[in-house]
């Protein structure tokens, strides 16, 4: 029995990719940055933001009000840097700029994406037309 066949590659690939995929937080760090004027202290500032949220979602799941817990435990989950940090970090110490090392992570993360679109053989005109027949059903 084969442990890594292509399916269980291309989770892993598609797990590295959201982990590396900054879509929304490179601004959010960049405008916190700007504030705080350093790295670090942004850091802080999220983790605590998310510890927040992830206990104010807690609270609310146990008064049964799931919706509101539900909104509470995304935004926490989109705010908290938890390793993000450090990769984000270190290509800036190589790099000296923001926003080269921004768009390495988008490189990364988007090779990381066809990848593993290529190991689950998903076919990018499939989901085109996946996506017209979805919209143009919904117009309807």
């Amino acid at each position: 029995m084969t442990l890594i066949n292509r399916k269980t590659l291309g989770t892993f690939c598609l797990m590295i990719a959201t982990f590396l995929n900054p879509l929304g937080f490179d601004v959010l760090v960049y405008k916190v940055t700007q504030l705080t004027r350093d790295y670090w202290n942004t850091m802080y500032i999220l983790y605590a933001f998310a510890l927040l949220l992830f206990g104010l979602s807690y609270l609310f799941f146990k008064t049964n009000k799931k919706a509101i817990g539900n909104i509470l435990v995304t935004i926490a989950m989109f705010v908290n840097p938890l390793g993000y940090d450090i990769v984000v970090y270190s290509i800036t110490k190589l790099t000296n700029d923001y926003w080269t090392t921004m768009t390495i992570m988008y490189i990364l993360a988007f090779s990381f994406y066809f990848l593993f679109a290529y190991l689950y053989r998903i076919s990018f005109t499939t989901i085109k037309e996946y996506i017209v027949k979805t919209i143009s059903r919904a117009k309807k």
